[in-house]
């Protein structure tokens, strides 16, 4: 009969609080000593913020070759441009945390538990992005021809980005961003926390009043009733999908621009401007082109009149960005994508999850969520309750 299965690996030497003490003090270290984990935490999370590496180690090391289980240098790695992509970041880590927790208890949170929780919480989002997220943007029509007939332009076998997504497609987000936002409700002692998304004269501000991350307030988080239906009457609608580009994006605050780490930033801070930029030195074809090889119809002279009285080849050669912005708002109202962007984005994403191995669509299309739900079906909404994240949780 087979013998007990192998469940972790951390068999190397491990240190006792009194070894790393004296070790510190042979050689004049400085050390705090923290008898409290949450106020250890805190001191960690704090560190990570201001930009700090921290190194980590508990416990006994891994045994074998690579020996580096529970040794870790940690940094920051969250996008922490704005709140609610913080927010967001957040929410995903206190789902997994709450689904572990529902799966077991303390004694038994073993590999095997994690590997679990870890499954169900990628599908459970996987399965948001399919039956949300993309029949929103890109129409519910758009994803039940990809399940019904199959891929038109995504046919490859590897698990690549399309630059045409990357660079164009993907980013008609740029177009349904607002000036401003209400982060919250009642944050702001009290009272709703309305911000503009950037502000640069707030740079450098410990509490700034946009919504630049990397700075930790009271007041600085997301009520996400602004933002999903949770049936109480505060949620505000997207900005349509459209050519009109918000103010706030004309001048992009250097820390959100990607640059060399140390180098002067001399380039276009205008997010539109950026955008065509890459689509001339990338070489991404023009809306038609891709039209044409999709065999949609194109856009009209007369939909694109705007673009050809700044420059004649625009009307008929246009950068795919603006292409796909016109596209949504001449056809689908801006409600959604059009044909060209939002087949795109649908076939991107939906082709990436079948490719994935360990993604629902591969292993078991049929899946359907299993942790609990308020409405018909699982919705983002339900996520961010069991994150506890939601307006009842935090008593907003």
């Amino acid at each position: 009969p087979r013998g007990p299965a192998l469940e972790h690996a951390y068999l190397g030497s491990g240190y006792s609080d009194d070894e790393i003490r004296a070790f510190l003090e042979k050689y004049d270290i400085p050390y705090t000593y923290y008898e409290d984990d949450e106020e250890f935490y805190e001191f960690c999370a704090n560190a990570l913020v201001d930009g700090k590496v921290c190194g980590w180690f508990r416990g006994r090391f891994e045994w074998g070759p690579r020996a580096l289980g529970s040794r870790s240098i940690i940094a920051d790695p969250r996008n922490d441009e704005n709140l609610m992509l913080s927010g967001i970041q957040v929410a995903m880590l206190k789902f997994h945390n709450n689904v572990m927790e529902s799966l077991t208890t303390p004694p038994h949170r073993n590999l095997r538990a994690f590997h679990e929780a870890q499954q169900l919480v990628q599908w459970h989002w996987q399965w948001l992005v399919v039956n949300e997220f993309l029949p929103q943007f890109v129409g519910q029509d758009m994803v039940d021809d990809i399940f019904q007939n199959g891929f038109k332009v995504f046919r490859t076998r590897k698990s690549q980005i399309p630059v045409e997504f990357s660079t164009a497609a993907y980013r008609f987000g740029h177009s349904m961003v607002r000036p401003s936002y209400r982060a919250n409700l009642a944050g702001d002692n009290g009272d709703p926390f309305f911000a503009m998304v950037f502000d640069p004269d707030s740079a450098g501000n410990p509490d700034p009043d946009d919504l630049t991350g990397g700075r930790r307030s009271a007041r600085r988080f997301i009520g996400w009733q602004t933002y999903f239906d949770f049936n109480d009457g505060e949620v505000r609608p997207n900005k349509r999908i459209d050519t009109m580009i918000s103010s706030a994006l004309m001048n992009l605050p250097i820390p959100t621009i990607d640059t060399p780490h140390g180098a002067g930033f001399t380039g276009p801070r205008s997010l539109p401007a950026r955008n065509f930029l890459r689509h001339v030195t990338w070489g991404i074809p023009s809306g038609q082109d891709i039209a044409r090889e999709m065999g949609e119809p194109e856009l009209s002279p007369g939909d694109l009149q705007d673009a050809a009285d700044i420059y004649a080849p625009l009307g008929t050669s246009t950068p795919l960005f603006f292409y796909i912005l016109r596209e949504a708002d001449v056809i689908n109202d801006g409600l959604h994508l059009g044909p060209v962007g939002g087949r795109i984005v649908a076939e991107t994403f939906l082709a990436l999850l079948r490719l994935n191995k360990n993604s629902y669509l591969f292993r078991n299309r049929r899946w359907s969520p299993t942790l609990p739900y308020a409405g018909d079906r699982f919705a983002m909404t339900d996520l961010l309750a069991f994150a506890g994240v939601d307006p009842a949780s935090r008593g907003q």
